[in-house]
């Protein structure tokens, strides 16, 4: 995503990117580095899609969250970038009409590094870059995390500490430093991935858990397709229930935090409903049936609430 847009701002005079106010402020703190933000209303509880006033020099990124794309209604004209991070190889993506889509690789697949750009319009692209020394560095600690997380779950002698630590600094630094190309790992091992056999699998596991969830009085799950996300109405019945799928074993993850505010323009609405949503992951390392069992344990844990 720093490539487009550093790239959009050298070649094409790209000065203002629109950014939707519910977004990853880590990501939006790298891509204020290449361009000026500024946000426009979007959250994944919103109703429809907002409209957007562009100038000369504007560009657009729409954002397909938790596999969800609302695309604002643009007044004037300007270039528009979509993320499908999420949902990768979605029939939304594959049908893109935008000017460039991008997506990161390491959010739907074991990959350590990586991203893909394209344009849907076929508009000349940026040239790819080496891997950087950096980069190099960053996607080694996040590979040794996921080999050590691996032997951790087979039960050998692994500290969780150590793994865990090796992930946030991969994580801390991917983004950092010069733009740089892909790892020679990712790019090799990305074409023997079975994607859309786990895409599959992602969405039965999710069919599991929506069905298992039924309807829970103070509770709204959200129609996504990267994990199940629930959005509660009180901040600290949220925070009871997560602490106890923890202790049960259920590792829920908040997409995202946004105490933290990069973006200009991020409303207090959306701050709010940072506090009250969790998502959990739903993908190919599961089954149906753990679904079931961790949508039972999400009942058990509000009814204690």
């Amino acid at each position: 995503m720093r490539a487009i847009f550093a790239w959009g701002r050298e070649t094409n005079g790209w000065r203002r990117l629109w950014c939707p106010s519910y977004m990853c402020q880590r990501v939006a703190a790298a891509l204020a580095r290449e361009i000026t933000l500024v946000a426009y209303p979007l959250a994944p509880t919103s109703a429809g899609p907002p409209r957007i006033e562009t100038q000369a020099g504007d560009v657009v990124l729409s954002i397909a969250t938790l596999g969800r794309l609302v695309a604002p209604v643009i007044v004037g004209s300007a270039p528009i970038i979509e993320d499908h991070s999420h949902d990768p190889i979605s029939p939304q993506a594959a049908a893109s009409t935008a000017d460039y889509a991008v997506a990161s690789l390491r959010k739907t697949l074991p990959l350590p590094d990586g991203g893909v750009l394209w344009s849907p319009r076929g508009h000349r692209l940026p040239q790819e870059l080496p891997m950087t020394d950096r980069h190099a560095h960053a996607t080694f600690d996040r590979l040794a995390a996921m080999s050590l997380k691996h032997q951790y779950l087979e039960g050998r002698a692994v500290s969780k500490d150590d793994f865990r630590q090796l992930s946030l600094d991969g994580e801390r630094d991917v983004g950092l430093g010069p733009i740089s190309g892909i790892s020679g790992f990712s790019r090799s091992r990305l074409v023997s991935l079975p994607a859309q056999e786990w895409r599959a699998r992602r969405a039965d596991n999710l069919a599991a858990f929506r069905d298992s969830f039924g309807q829970i009085d103070g509770l709204r799950l959200l129609d996504t397709s990267f994990v199940a996300t629930i959005v509660f109405e009180d901040a600290s019945i949220r925070d009871r229930v997560r602490a106890d799928l923890v202790d049960d074993r259920i590792y829920p993850v908040v997409y995202w935090p946004l105490e933290d505010r990069v973006t200009p323009g991020v409303p207090d609405t959306d701050v709010e409903l940072s506090r009250r949503i969790l998502s959990i992951h739903c993908d190919q390392r599961y089954t149906p049936d753990d679904m079931v069992r961790v949508a039972r344990s999400v009942g058990r844990a509000v009814a204690a609430a």
